[in-house]
């Protein structure tokens, strides 16, 4: 006869068995897995026939809403008015009512359509706000809202929250991205972000609402003042935190303060504030010139609705007084810190000996350090990275807006798969498997010795038992 097995036994084969399983239906249904995964962050209740359209955001936006107008008899185009950002304000980037106003006219969509709703709203809930003013109480309205399909799941969430017994009144239209849907989403760095990005913001949507704080001050004029006084703005990083939140926050943030370099790479993003950090450098008198990587088109500046990023950086460095001659844009096309990092190989690679600072937002540095950590090994540590502040949001309060939220939490995400796909971070977790394994393997020898043991005693004990 065969003997039965334990129950600790069949427990520990049921699991493996379960693993195998697992470990086999991903290998086998990881294209359906990855669909699935994209689609659960998309919401579609669009209303057929509805009184208006409101633009929040996504691919294609202005075409769809010009092609509703054709299809349907007089829906209303409503735009929320949004803060202005500071290339807004310079005139270094297109104004976003003038360009709804004006891409809608093209399109064929007459005045009477297009509503901007006032108010200055600074984050989506806000605009939500506006909208809810604006529908008529015990009205039957219908509205639906044109969004970017990875984030409509987290726009119902809003939705909810703010509308309330009238959310239904709010249907969501989801926009696809030209470059990836969620069909595909895992073949681009682009659709990865993505996706990463939505279920990050849907996670925070679904506990958190952020309100917008005080925008953080910054002057140009002040930064580069205190710069050529040898006073530089410090971004806290050593200042006491009050919170582990903020010590979060203050731990990504690895800026140095300014000094003599050769070169400044300023990395794409945030054109508010970092454009003017890196031309203040130069101006003081602390850098010779500014490189500046070439992202890959957007489908906005495929459309002609926006500037490539690195002219936008372009004008606003040029507005600062800086030179032609002082700024170069790379060629390399990138998509990423770490290809912006290698970009920048076109002028450093032929200057080993070459100072360098790397400008970037105050949560963005870490990163970037260990970007160019695995692009130029240990002479990226002697690279100056530079804290750019951030207008929406700083260390003491990113938990309490909606943006910051949506930026720390995401920043942690990138750094932990920068810290496996880079840095050291593959080494130990191979490490922890084997400890694992050992430790597995130790505690199961363990086990049947004492077993054995026991079983030694008690025949032992039986032998001697008087028969």
């Amino acid at each position: 006869m065969t003997p039965s097995l334990s129950p600790r036994r069949r427990r520990r084969r049921w699991i493996r068995w379960s693993l195998l399983a697992l470990f086999t239906a991903i290998l086998l249904f990881h294209v359906p897995i990855l669909r699935g995964i994209g689609r659960l962050l998309i919401v579609e209740t669009a209303h057929s026939h509805p009184d208006a359209l409101f633009m929040m955001s996504g691919d294609g936006a202005y075409n769809y809403a010009a092609n509703a107008v054709r299809n349907i008899p007089g829906p209303l185009i409503l735009k929320p008015e949004m803060s202005k950002t500071r290339l807004e304000e310079l005139g270094i980037a297109p104004d976003r009512i003038a360009e709804f106003h004006r891409e809608l006219a093209r399109r064929g969509v007459p005045d009477g359509q297009r509503i901007v709703l006032q108010g200055e709203a600074r984050n989506q809930w806000e605009a939500l706000e506006l909208l809810d003013r604006w529908l008529v109480p015990g009205s039957p309205q219908q509205v639906t809202a044109l969004c970017d399909e990875f984030q409509t799941r987290r726009l119902k969430i809003m939705v909810d929250a703010v509308l309330k017994t009238r959310a239904p009144q709010l249907g969501i239209q989801p926009l696809t991205d030209r470059r990836f849907d969620a069909t595909n989403w895992w073949k681009s760095r682009g659709g990865i972000r993505a996706v990463v990005l939505g279920g990050v913001s849907l996670a925070i949507a679904s506990i958190h609402r952020g309100s917008p704080a005080q925008p953080t001050p910054f002057d140009p004029e002040e930064y580069e003042t205190a710069l050529k006084a040898g006073r530089a703005v410090d971004s806290g990083r050593n200042a006491m935190s009050a919170s582990w939140l903020e010590s979060v926050a203050r731990w990504l943030d690895i800026g140095q303060m300014p000094t003599k370099v050769d070169h400044v790479v300023l990395l794409p993003g945030d054109e508010d504030v970092r454009p003017f950090v890196a031309a203040a450098l130069v101006n003081a008198g602390l850098a010779d010139d500014i490189l500046l990587p070439r992202n890959h088109a957007s489908p906005s500046v495929e459309d002609g609705l926006a500037s490539p990023v690195h002219e936008i950086a372009a004008k606003a460095i040029s507005r600062r007084g800086v030179s032609l001659d002082r700024f170069q844009v790379l060629s390399m096309k990138s998509d990423g810190t770490i290809e912006d990092a290698m970009a920048a190989r076109e002028v450093l690679d032929q200057e080993p000996d070459a100072r360098v600072a790397v400008v970037t937002s105050f949560y963005h540095t870490r990163r970037a350090r260990m970007s160019f950590r695995a692009i130029y090994g240990p002479r990226a540590d002697q690279f100056l990275y530079v804290s750019a502040p951030v207008v929406d949001f700083n260390a003491a309060n990113w938990w309490k807006t909606d943006t910051g939220m949506q930026l720390i939490v995401t920043e942690l995400v990138k750094v932990a798969i920068y810290w496996v796909s880079y840095g050291p971070g593959r080494y130990w977790l191979l490490s922890g498997l084997v400890l694992l394994i050992a430790a597995w393997r130790w505690r199961r020898t363990i086990r049947r010795r004492r077993k054995r043991e026991e079983l030694a005693k008690s025949v032992t004990a039986a032998a001697a038992v008087p028969a």
